[in-house]
């Protein structure tokens, strides 16, 4: 389905979530951080935490000739992980490899004890997964995440995103800020 419609009375993300929310999955672009009105939060941002929907934003200069093939997964044990890989569940089944990462910042010190336990979880869905060879402890998760899709030569990366407040991120930082700035693949993202 394709929908060509006016945003001059409104903001495009809102001319966007009215339809949204009824899509399987919303394909949105990376924020060009020198377009004038840049120093709002982005239309993928609106999305992510507002649609209710699985989103993919594609970065601007995409590296990869291939999306979904293989696929690492961030997993921390929260709630926005478990979201958005069941989110990305069909896309999974159709990965040829799938590779889940611990993350274990602070407060996510369960994601190692969990990480066999949503492995064992996917596999019941007919999903090729494994547990990635090492743990990102880095206090920097969003640069430690996007050097581990380059390890694992990875074409999309499925992270929760915002698991701390957006006022705490935009202050302090975080994973998911960092990830949707500096991203190289295609990055499946859920709140």
């Amino acid at each position: 389905h394709w929908q060509l419609d006016d945003a001059w009375a409104t903001t495009i993300a809102g001319k966007v979530l009215e339809t949204a929310c009824t899509a399987d999955l919303v394909v949105a672009g990376q924020a060009d951080r020198n377009a004038p009105g840049s120093g709002q939060l982005d239309i993928a941002d609106h999305l992510i935490i507002e649609s209710g929907r699985p989103v993919v934003v594609v970065p601007k200069l995409l590296r990869s000739t291939t999306v979904g093939r293989r696929v690492l997964l961030a997993w921390n044990g929260r709630r926005e992980a478990a979201r958005v890989i069941f989110d990305a569940l069909d896309l999974l089944q159709s990965a040829e490899e799938v590779k889940i990462v611990a993350i274990n910042d602070e407060g996510g010190a369960a994601a190692k004890v969990s990480i066999e336990r949503i492995c064992a979880a996917l596999k019941r869905h007919g999903v090729n997964c494994m547990v990635a060879e090492h743990d990102l402890q880095s206090s920097d998760v969003g640069q430690e995440l996007l050097r581990c899709v380059a390890r694992n030569s990875s074409d999309l990366l499925v992270m929760g995103c915002y698991g701390h407040s957006r006022l705490r991120e935009f202050v302090f930082g975080g994973a998911t800020r960092y990830v949707l700035k500096h991203m190289t693949v295609p990055v499946l993202m859920a709140h």
